[in-house]
């Protein structure tokens, strides 16, 4: 099955060391990035995500949040410096009986001084969180590819109706092109007689040495032989699996040059009216294809 490039997926890991949630969404691009939004102490972990995106998708531009809440659980250090609350405590001290105060000095009038007191949040070992890191990567990274290949049994439905009417068109030309050569021999005797008044030929050969060449020039057998087999390749790769969104490009691209020498080569006004519809649904293929992994 096809898979889009464009998905959406999300994960959510629970464990001791609190949630990680991670949100991943994906779009086109012709090759593969990621550009990952991770907290700062959570950085480490960049590459690790990126080789891991890699291995699962091949192409796209992924844009990844990953957010860590530590939970109620987790609770901030309060550190006291008891040296600095000493050194404010003798200098009050001093302060008092040179301005030969009384009262006590308090527990309270120390504690709010600058350095007495100071949190230090809770620092976990990094490596200790991958694996619940991990656990939601693996989680959204599925969730993206059922999201990516839902889009793309819609894309591969959209393309395969497509390539049906391009077909069909194709079918109309290769019916109409024998008879090209022979309304245009038809043409050439009634102009004949309209600008002699000759009822008979009397050069017949000449007529069919004209036409002879005429059916040389505008031969398109060729070319729909190869558009045919260019449009049994594109349906032969839509139901292939993996990543084929290259290979779909690079075949419309054929299938569109042959379609233009068709176009220049026919000399025929319904054959004309056949091939601007053929490359019209082309350039729908090609459209469609960009987004197919």
């Amino acid at each position: 099955m096809i898979r889009s490039m464009t998905g959406f997926g999300k994960g959510v890991a629970q464990g001791r060391l609190g949630r990680v949630k991670i949100e991943i969404k994906s779009l086109n691009y012709k090759f593969f990035e990621v550009g990952a939004k991770l907290p700062p102490n959570l950085s480490v972990f960049e590459d690790s995500v990126r080789e891991y995106l890699q291995r699962k998708v091949s192409r796209g531009r992924i844009t990844l949040f990953l957010g860590h809440d530590k939970g109620k659980n987790a609770e901030d250090e309060v550190y006291i410096d008891k040296t600095v609350a000493k050194k404010y405590y003798n200098m009050m001290l001093s302060l008092k009986k040179s301005l030969r105060l009384g009262g006590e000095i308090t527990l309270e009038q120390i504690m709010p001084l600058q350095g007495v007191v100071s949190y230090q949040p809770q620092e976990e070992d990094a490596e200790k969180l991958w694996p619940l890191i991990r656990r939601a990567l693996s989680e959204a990274t599925t969730d993206l590819i059922e999201s990516k290949t839902r889009e793309g049994r819609t894309l591969k439905r959209n393309l395969q109706q497509i390539v049906r009417v391009a077909d069909e068109s194709l079918r109309k030309v290769k019916r109409r092109a024998p008879a090209v050569v022979k309304d245009y021999k038809k043409k050439l005797l009634k102009n004949i007689r309209t600008l002699t008044g000759a009822k008979r030929i009397f050069s017949p050969e000449k007529i069919e040495e004209e036409a002879a060449i005429f059916a040389r020039n505008c031969d398109i057998s060729e070319e729909t032989h190869r558009l045919a087999a260019h449009i049994a390749s594109f349906k032969k790769a839509l139901a292939n699996h993996g990543e084929v969104g290259r290979r779909l490009d690079f075949i419309a691209q054929e299938m569109y040059r042959e379609a233009n020498t068709i176009g220049a080569k026919a000399n025929d006004f319904f054959i004309s009216k056949e091939v601007i519809k053929i490359k019209s649904h082309i350039e729908k293929i090609r459209e469609q294809a960009q987004n197919v992994e």
